[in-house]
């Protein structure tokens, strides 16, 4: 689905997806061990995102770095 710029400036340009789309949440049941193996996946990924996050800012810095101003 694409939306105009019509429909974005009517809902005062705010870019909010749920404005445009339908926002479906399935409850599932967990159990404390299923619940926890779930945030420990999340705190790997957000651990892994930290850390390509880091090597990233150190290669703009060592880019910058180089530039003569």
């Amino acid at each position: 689905m694409v939306v105009g710029y019509d429909e974005i400036a009517a809902k005062n340009y705010s870019l909010s997806a749920g404005q445009y789309f339908e926002v479906k949440i399935e409850h599932v049941d967990l159990t404390p061990q299923e619940f926890g193996e779930k945030m420990k996946g999340f705190t790997v990924n957000l651990d892994n995102l930290f850390n390509q996050s880091h090597e990233l800012e150190q290669e703009i810095k060592k880019t910058v770095g180089g530039v003569a101003v």
